[in-house]
């Protein structure tokens, strides 16, 4: 079993879940962020979007992965060359299991850290020590400004996820 990236239309990603979960029993993830946008009425309302359009993460085997988008006109695989060779994009578990950690939280998204109590430098690998995201892996990266400072869980060749806010003294410097 691994996590393989399908490529699907913008706004179908959900169906697309959907089917794919009950025609082959298989675990799909889907990042949503909850946005406020105006309704027809222009009035804010709260709405739920896919915060990366276009993907659709899938944990199967080989041969199944191959069966959801063979012969799919909507589907596809989202590939990468080794070695002069297109193979499909597998997302290690560990990466995985933090992209859906940091993306699935319901926590804001903005991080605020003291400077001055970091014992790390940019590209340091850290992990979360404690709260809702004890456990979490990622590059300490400077994003914005001077002071702001995140967590980044990157999955290779595809996305970067920065982290909820977390105190400095919930961050530790690993390896």
């Amino acid at each position: 079993m691994a996590w393989y990236v399908l490529r699907c239309p913008s706004g179908k990603e959900m169906n697309l879940q959907q089917d794919i979960q009950t025609r082959f029993g298989v675990e799909c993830f889907i990042p949503i962020e909850k946005v406020r946008q105006r309704d027809r009425h222009g009035r804010f309302v709260w709405v739920q979007r896919c915060a990366l359009s276009s993907y659709l993460f899938v944990n199967t085997d080989k041969d199944t992965f191959y069966s959801l988008y063979k012969g799919s006109y909507v589907m596809h695989p989202m590939r990468h060359k080794v070695d002069d060779l297109w193979t499909p994009i597998i997302v290690p578990d560990r990466d995985m299991a933090s992209f859906i950690r940091v993306s699935g939280s319901k926590e804001e998204r903005v991080v605020y850290l003291d400077p001055a109590k970091l014992n790390f430098k940019k590209g340091d690998r850290v992990r979360v020590i404690g709260g809702s995201l004890t456990g979490v892996e990622g590059v300490f990266m400077q994003i914005g400004g001077k002071h702001e400072k995140r967590v980044v869980i990157q999955i290779e060749n595809l996305i970067a996820v920065a982290t909820a806010a977390i105190p400095a003294a919930l961050v530790e410097k690993i390896g």
